[in-house]
This record gives C-alpha cells, sequence and structure tokens, in this order.
C-alpha cells in the first residue's frame, strides 16, 4: 500500500484502540540537529578574521520534549557535545542551548527518548459546567487579534448556541471543511494570521491552529497553541495544533489541520476524531505561540513565534534561510 494509505489505516487503529479503551500510548527516540550550512560559515569566519577575530561565536537551540498531560518519561540520552543550558521541563518553548567559538564548522545535537500518551475524549458527551473559565481567552497581537471581520464570522457560527463545546464544534467544522491546506510564507512577514486564513480560506497547520484558537477565544473558550512534531514509523515532521478547555472535562485538543486533511479524503470519523482527541504521533515541545527561548536569542529568530526545528545565532545575528541546516531522524518508534 502507498505511504498515505498506511498512514491512514494507522490512525484508524489508533483511534479505534482510544475508542475502546480509552487511550494508546508509543514510546518515541529521535535524533536532531541544528548547525550553520559550510557556505555561511565560511562566509562568517572570513568576516570575523577580517574583523581580528579567529573564531565565529556560535550559539544554537534545538527543540526537545516538554513536561505535559501527553508526555511522560522524558530521557535526554546524548549529546553531540555538553549544552550550556537546558530549559527547565515545563518551559513555554522547551529548548536545549550551547555556545561555542568555532574555527571549523560542526553541528549540535541531541538524542531523545519519550513516552507519548494519547487520551480519547469527546467533548459533546459531558455535560459543561454551567460557569467557565475565563483564562486564555484575551488577544495576543499581532496573530491572536479579534478584527471586526473575525467578531462577525464567530458571531455567525456560533449564533444562537449556548453549550460552548457544540461552539466549538462548529468553529472545528468551519475550519476542517472549509480551509484548504496551503504552505505559507513565513509568519513574521504576514500580517494577522487568522484574519486572513478566514478571508481566503487557506493556511498551514499553524494557520489553521491559531484560527480556531482565535474564533474560540472571541466567543469565550480558552484556548492555546501547542506544538512540536508529528512522528509516524516511517518518518518525522513539524506540526502544530491547538487546545480548548471546556469545565469540568478539562483541556481536549484540535488538529484542524489533521481534520481537514481526513475530511479531503472522505474519513468523517477520523475528521471527527481530531476534535477533542490527538494521536500517539507527537513530541511537544511548545505550548505557547510567540514565547521567549531560555536564554533567550539576542539576534532575530528564523521563526518568532515558534519552535519546531531548532534555532542559530552567529556573532549575535540569527541565521535564517539557507544558512541554517536542521535535521530530525527518527530513531525508533515503538507502539505500546
Amino acid at each position: 500500500p502507498a505511504p498515505a494509505t498506511l498512514a491512514r489505516e494507522r490512525r484508524r487503529r489508533i483511534h479505534d484502540q482510544m475508542e475502546r479503551e480509552g487511550q494508546a500510548s508509543a514510546r518515541i527516540t529521535l535524533k536532531t540537529s541544528v548547525g550553520m550550512s559550510d557556505e555561511a560559515f565560511a562566509a562568517a569566519l572570513a568576516k570575523a578574521k577580517a574583523e581580528g577575530r579567529e573564531s565565529v561565536h556560535v550559539r544554537a537551540w534545538l527543540p526537545i520534549p516538554a513536561e505535559c498531560l501527553a508526555q511522560s518519561e522524558i530521557e535526554l540520552q546524548s549529546f553531540t557535545e555538553q549544552p550550556g543550558r537546558i530549559a527547565d521541563a515545563n518551559a513555554p518553548q522547551r529548548t536545549v542551548c550551547w555556545e561555542a567559538d568555532l574555527t571549523e564548522n560542526r553541528r549540535f545535537g541531541v538524542q531523545y527518548r519519550y513516552k507519548t500518551t494519547a487520551v480519547y475524549a469527546d467533548p459533546l458527551g459531558f455535560v459543561p459546567a454551567p460557569e467557565q473559565p475565563t483564562f486564555d481567552t484575551e488577544e495576543q497581537a499581532p496573530h491572536i487579534v479579534f478584527t471586526p471581520y473575525l467578531r462577525a464570522l464567530a458571531a455567525q457560527l456560533t449564533e444562537g448556541i449556548t453549550d460552548p463545546a457544540e461552539k466549538a464544534k462548529r468553529i472545528y467544522d468551519y475550519v476542517t471543511l472549509n480551509v484548504r491546506y496551503h504552505y505559507q510564507p513565513a509568519y513574521f512577514v504576514q500580517d494577522c494570521l487568522p484574519d486572513r486564513c478566514a478571508r481566503d480560506r487557506r493556511g498551514d497547520c499553524g494557520i489553521m491552529a491559531l484560527t480556531f484558537i482565535t474564533l474560540c477565544r472571541l466567543v469565550g473558550i480558552p484556548a492555546r497553541w501547542q506544538s512540536g512534531l508529528s512522528v509516524s514509523p516511517t518518518g518525522v515532521g513539524c506540526h502544530d495544533w491547538a487546545m480548548f478547555y471546556i469545565a469540568p472535562k478539562g483541556w481536549m485538543y484540535a488538529d484542524c489541520s489533521f481534520g481537514a486533511s481526513m475530511a479531503r479524503q472522505g474519513e468523517e470519523e477520523l475528521r471527527r476524531h481530531y476534535f477533542g482527541s490527538l494521536d500517539t504521533g507527537r513530541m511537544v515541545a511548545n505550548r505557547a505561540f510567540e514565547a521567549p527561548f531560555d536564554p533567550p536569542m539576542y539576534g532575530f529568530r528564523s521563526d518568532p513565534y515558534d519552535n519546531q526545528s531548532g534555532e542559530c545565532e552567529v556573532d549575535g545575528v540569527g541565521l535564517y534561510g539557507d544558512a541554517l541546516d536542521t535535521r530530525k531522524e527518527l530513531v525508533d518508534f515503538e507502539d505500546l
């Protein structure tokens, strides 16, 4: 079978297990690294020597698993060299950081293992509490902004509805059934992403997540960002999704990108799965959008909002584009 078919069959199997047993788990081992391209390093070293220095000062950050509801038994197994700082396990964007003076180009890397547990949740399967919390319902410029267009859209989608779970479902349905997946330019060169997504109905996984988050917040449903990697037995890639909160159940998930993909494939049951639940193929490094690193970068980040692949700073200047070389490798994927 084609890889897409195998992936869909695996999602069905995980969904069935989660619905039957309440959850599913996997143990995943990944190896990631970050560094400069050889061309960028050569240019940086030539500049340093012209300024009377014999080395290039490099700082590098890689995302690593954070402690959260879905992740446990986190092991940082090995490093290419001893890092200068490992951020706290509950950091909003958790990283490992190195700092070195280089006369020859080299990469900075980490191998880690963790247990991921996906818990099944049906947002429509319980009675919401009469009083709902107000945390994570505020604007967060420049992207989580309550523009007039988004206010009107949120009001239209939830007109006549008082149940917060039904409101969240209306928003999830709108995004997954109307927004087409489309690769995007860097977020920092774009204006309010959810407003643009709602107007042209195009976006990638992060833009779909931000649109869901913003619309939820507009109608009083707490919602926030989560991101890192999407992992399967056949590979690993960057991914973003959302969380939303309904008392008394608590935090649940909405993966609008995966939901939209399932809709395109005619998999309605799997589309519904990603409203409330995820799967076992995740690495959560970031639990906030637009959060600083620990320690922070001095220069401008290639992605100032998210961190899925890593960042590198050379003599105080952040690398971007082809100058930045990031790699990800699946070492082991064990269904438990």
